[in-house]
């Protein structure tokens, strides 16, 4: 069993602010948090964990500047072989900068007038 299934490996960071806003799960970490869990376990249990998306994970990791495993990482892993972790390129971020894992907000969509012609008695 590759170490990042089940709960043969601690989750590195137990204690991470979760909220709910309007049933929607948010994560708040820091940079440096992130990419620590990023690199421990697979974002898809990563999401599982802590109860939100994958996809939001990746788009928080882009957005912010964590680099990600490329694919195949895991399955190096998981056999056992050497596989190269990227370093937290604190550039453009700060390693304490707080990022929020959420969906993205939604834009208000203009309503149209109403088109239709109205028909004559």
């Amino acid at each position: 069993m590759p170490e990042w299934e089940g709960e043969v490996t601690p989750w590195p960071i137990e204690k991470l602010n979760t909220a709910k806003s309007k049933g929607i799960t948010m994560l708040k970490l820091s940079r440096a948090e992130l990419h620590e869990l990023i690199w421990s376990k697979p974002m898809t249990e990563i999401a599982r964990h802590y109860g939100v998306r994958d996809m939001h994970v990746a788009q928080a990791c882009d957005a912010f500047d964590v680099a990600r495993p490329r694919p195949g990482y895991w399955q190096k892993v998981g056999h056992g072989k050497a596989a190269e972790t990227a370093e937290l390129d604190n550039t453009r971020y700060a390693a304490t900068e707080v990022v929020t894992v959420a969906p993205p907000a939604k834009k208000a969509e203009p309503q149209q007038p109403n088109t239709a012609k109205k028909r004559a008695a």
